[in-house]
């Protein structure tokens, strides 16, 4: 079955022809990647055109991905990369979102619902109020470190190489990230 290919082995048949390969590669690590650059960017029109741009990149040019690093933390070092590309290109023409423009939503506009009466609905609103402002008040570094961990699965030895940090300041972020949000959110459940 080619869905249980390793993500290395679709790239080399990728890279002999098949163009469904990277349909698979996409539809296997869309939602991790997608979700890290929609929190990264804050703003959905850029995470998209992010997102296409990284898949673009790989499409152009297959041999920049080696198989000495796992696909995924190759994915997502471009990914980050050319978010930061953006966010220079942005600084520098002094781009900012316009009013109406689309925003990042938040955690309980993204949870699946079962249709929750009102005051069920009032406790998960606020509750994701809460989460949202706790993961603001970390640092840039911190909250990096944090979505890069929690949503993209990489491991600390990846995020390390990927941010080009020592494993050791990674997991002092990870670490004073977690007391920071446990002190925040200890009351809810």
């Amino acid at each position: 079955m080619p869905e249980n290919r390793s993500d290395a082995e679709l790239m080399e048949a990728f890279r002999a022809g098949d163009a469904a390969a990277m349909g698979l590669l996409m539809e296997r690590h869309k939602a991790a990647l997608y979700g890290y650059l929609l929190r990264l960017t804050s703003r959905a029109d850029a995470a998209d055109d992010i997102f296409q741009e990284v898949f673009l990149k790989l499409i152009r040019n297959p041999a920049a991905y080696s198989e000495r690093e796992r696909f995924r933390a190759w994915l997502f070092t471009v990914a980050r990369n050319a978010a930061m590309d953006r966010f220079r290109r942005d600084s520098a023409r002094g781009e900012v979102p316009l009013e109406g423009e689309e925003e990042r939503p938040g955690p309980g506009e993204t949870a699946p619902s079962s249709e929750p009466g009102p005051a069920e609905a009032f406790d998960n609103k606020t509750a994701g109020e809460r989460i949202e402002a706790a993961l603001a008040s970390l640092s840039d570094e911190q909250r990096e470190v944090f979505y890069l961990r929690h949503y993209s699965g990489l491991s600390f030895r990846e995020i390390a190489g990927m941010l080009g940090t020592p494993i050791g300041t990674v997991l002092a972020r990870m670490s004073r990230a977690a007391a920071r949000l446990r002190g925040k959110l200890e009351d809810l459940q």
